[in-house]
């Protein structure tokens, strides 16, 4: 006999002996009582088990819900772990680290834009704008009048451009380029500036309230119509730095200012006899296209 024939005739021999349940409904109704016991006290062993530990858990989970405590040691893991959703009650964290660059509108304290040290910027883009202005300046005096590199008596050139930060407290921020250069005719020499102020946020202004904005200037203010355009050009009495200038607001708030003076005060020089410009030159110069700069 094979082995496997064996093996068949054992199952056969068992299957056959044992002998089937009993169908006695008493006999059932005992067996299904001591199962349900048994059950119940495997279950009354867990809940002892729970309630031990939950014991003994207990002290830690009510010292770290009423004592001090960061969220995150309320959060399963590693002590120490801040929560992913902390209580709406905790109070957003508070940055201790000081601004590095001036806010929109500029508050006492404030550090100054863009890494300056102070008002001017003296490199950067923004100190190229004012170069370019003072060169645009230079080739625009009228043929009979140059711009030489000239000196004052301390070795200081007379040309020479500026970028200024000009907002003040509770002001949004804003900028002022400038350009100033010497003019001569024959030995005799003036001076030219051009200054371009971006939108300063304030509101628009009648022109000539706008020209006597110009370093507190006085005098007489005419609107000029060039082109459709209003500017205001205020002549002084020739007590200050400059004899005229003119003034021009552009729709977006970027205002231009074009003052002339016969004499140049740093230069030690004989003045001109006459103004580089006249009114109307000034004015019509004043609303050139390249002498705006708004950012």
């Amino acid at each position: 006999m094979k082995e496997e024939d064996l093996n068949e005739a054992l199952r056969d021999v068992i299957v056959r002996s044992t002998p089937p349940p009993s169908m006695d409904p008493a006999h059932t109704l005992d067996r299904a009582r001591r199962a349900r016991k048994r059950r119940r006290a495997a279950w009354a062993g867990v809940a002892a088990g729970v309630l031990v530990v939950g014991v003994g858990a207990g002290p830690a989970l009510v010292a770290n819900i009423t004592g001090p405590r960061s969220v995150g040691q309320m959060v399963a893991g590693s002590p120490g772990t801040p929560s992913a959703f902390p209580s709406a009650s905790t109070p957003p964290p508070v940055s201790t680290v000081a601004p590095t660059t001036a806010p929109n509108t500029r508050k006492t304290g404030d550090p100054w834009p863009e890494g300056q040290v102070d008002r001017t910027a003296s490199a950067g883009p923004r100190a190229d704008r004012s170069v370019t202005l003072m060169n645009d300046l230079s080739s625009s005096v009228p043929a009979g009048f140059s711009t030489p590199n000239l000196k004052d008596s301390d070795g200081h050139s007379l040309r020479w451009p500026q970028t200024q930060y000009a907002s003040s407290d509770g002001e949004p921020d804003y900028w002022e380029y400038m350009a100033t250069i010497p003019v001569q005719k024959d030995n005799r020499v003036g001076q030219l500036l051009v200054q371009s102020v971006t939108p300063d946020g304030k509101p628009a202004a009648d022109i000539c309230t706008v020209a006597k904005r110009f370093w507190g200037g006085t005098g007489t203010c005419t609107v000029t119509d060039v082109s459709g355009k209003k500017v205001g050009v205020l002549t002084t009495k020739g007590d200050g730095s400059y004899d005229q200038w003119a003034a021009y607001r552009y729709d977006d708030g970027t205002v231009v200012f074009l003052a002339q003076a016969k004499k140049c005060d740093r230069a030690g020089r004989t003045p001109l006899t006459q103004p580089i410009f006249t009114a109307r030159q000034l004015a019509e110069l004043a609303i050139s296209p390249k002498f705006k700069i708004s950012t």
